[in-house]
C-alpha cells in the first residue's frame, strides 16, 4: 500500500480553491481513513492546514502528540464524562450534539466548543426544539456544525436546499459563530454551501463523488498484491471455496495474495477486479481469507507479477461499486498485514 501524500495535498489545496473564501479543515478520523494519521496531519500542517476533525477524544489526542499545540482539533462525537481528562490534556475542541453534552461541558469548565444543529440528517445534533435553550447556555460557539445527508446524490437533491434552509434557521440562534456545513461532495454544490468552512474527508483521499465541472481528486491510495501461482482450467471446473464459479471454457487463473483479511471485501468475489499487465480482469470464485483468484488468460502474466486493486488503473469507487459497497468503507477496512509507505509530501 503507497500513500501519495504529494496528490493527498494537491486535493487539499483543490478544495481549498474551490470552497474559498471559506476556509478548508481536514478530517482524519478512523487513522485517517485507514491511510495512517501521523503522516497524513503532517503533511496537511505543513501545507497550511490549521484545523482537523476526528471522530474520538482518544484519535484526538494522539494526532495532538503529532502537531503539537498551534492547530485546532474537534471531536465530533462530543465529551463524555470518562473522556474530560483526555480533552483537557490534549486540548481538544468537543462538538456539543446534546443538552446534555453542553452541560457536561459547561461542568467541565467551559473552554472553546462547537455546536453541531440536526439539519435533517436525524443522526448527531441538537434538535431544532433544543436550538433556542442551547444558544442560551453555549452562546458563543467556535464553529456551528451541521452534516448533509444527500450532497453526494447524482442531480439536485431536494434534501440538499431543505437543510441549508434549516441551517440558515439555526445560525440566527447563534449569529457570529462561523458556519461549517459541507464535507466533500457539499463542495462541489457551491458557495451556497461552503460558507465559512469546509471540512472534505474522502476528497482528501482520491474518492468521493466526481464533480459535475472542474478537477476531480488525484489518486492517493495504491494497493498491489503478489500472483503467487498460475494454472490452467477446463470447462467444467470450479474455483474457490463453495465452488461459485465454474468454468465454461479454457481459463489461465491467477492467485493472489490478498484476501478479506487485508481488507479485500468478501463482497468482491465473482465481482471485483484487479489490474493484471496494465488490463483490468474479475475476480472468479469468493475471496478467501489470504487468497484471491483472477482470470488472467491470455496476458502472459507469471508468479511475482504486482496485481494492482486500487489505485491509477483502479479507482477506489470502481472497485467498491463492484463489490456494492463505497469508497469509505474499502479504506477504512484496509487490514495492517499491508507494507504501508508514503511518499511526497507538502
Amino acid at each position: 500500500m503507497t500513500v501519495d501524500l504529494g496528490a493527498l495535498v494537491a486535493n487539499w489545496r483543490m478544495l481549498s480553491r474551490r470552497a474559498a473564501p471559506a476556509k478548508a479543515a481536514a478530517v482524519v478520523k478512523a487513522d485517517a481513513y485507514g491511510l495512517g494519521a501521523e503522516p497524513v496531519v503532517k503533511a496537511l500542517a505543513k501545507a497550511g492546514c490549521r484545523r482537523f476533525y476526528v471522530a474520538w477524544a482518544k484519535e484526538g489526542a494522539e494526532i495532538r502528540s503529532v502537531l503539537g499545540p498551534e492547530p485546532s482539533i474537534a471531536v465530533f462525537h462530543g465529551p463524555s464524562a470518562d473522556a474530560l481528562p483526555v480533552f483537557r490534556d490534549a486540548s481538544l475542541e468537543p462538538v456539543l450534539n446534546t443538552p446534555e453534552q453542553i452541560g457536561l461541558w459547561i461542568f467541565a469548565g467551559a473552554a472553546p466548543a462547537s455546536i453541531h444543529v440536526d439539519t435533517g440528517m436525524n443522526r448527531l445534533g441538537l434538535a431544532e426544539t433544543d436550538w433556542r435553550a442551547a444558544a442560551t447556555a453555549w452562546p458563543a460557539p467556535s464553529t456551528l456544525v451541521s452534516h448533509l445527508a444527500c450532497a453526494d446524490e447524482p442531480g439536485a437533491h431536494p434534501k440538499n436546499p431543505s437543510q441549508l434552509e434549516a441551517f440558515n434557521r439555526a445560525a440566527t440562534f447563534w449569529p457570529n459563530a462561523p458556519r461549517s456545513f459541507a464535507a466533500t461532495a457539499g463542495v462541489y454544490l457551491g458557495p451556497a454551501y461552503a460558507l465559512d468552512e469546509v471540512r472534505p474527508g474522502i476528497g482528501l483521499y482520491g474518492g468521493g463523488p466526481t464533480p459535475a465541472e472542474g478537477p476531480a481528486p488525484l489518486p492517493v491510495v495504491t494497493l498491489t498484491a503478489p500472483i503467487l501461482q498460475i494454472r490452467e482450467i477446463g470447462p467444467g471446473e470450479t474455483i474457490g471455496y463453495g465452488a461459485t464459479f465454474t468454468a465454461q471454457a479454457r481459463h489461465t487463473l491467477a492467485t493472489v495474495g490478498i484476501g478479506y483479511a487485508d481488507g479485500f471485501l468478501r463482497a468482491a468475489s465473482n465481482k471485483g477486479y484487479g489490474v493484471v499487465r496494465g488490463a483490468r480482469r474479475p475476480v472468479l470464485g469468493r475471496v478467501s481469507m489470504d487468497l484471491t483468484v483472477l482470470d488472467v488468460t491470455g496476458l502472459g502474466a507469471h508468479v511475482g507479477d504486482e496485481v494492482e486493486f486500487m489505485g491509477p488503473n483502479l479507482p477506489i469507487a470502481d472497485q467498491a461499486e463492484a463489490m456494492s459497497t463505497i469508497d469509505y468503507e474499502l479504506l477504512t477496512r484496509l487490514g495492517r498485514r499491508f507494507p504501508r509507505s508514503w511518499v511526497g509530501g507538502a
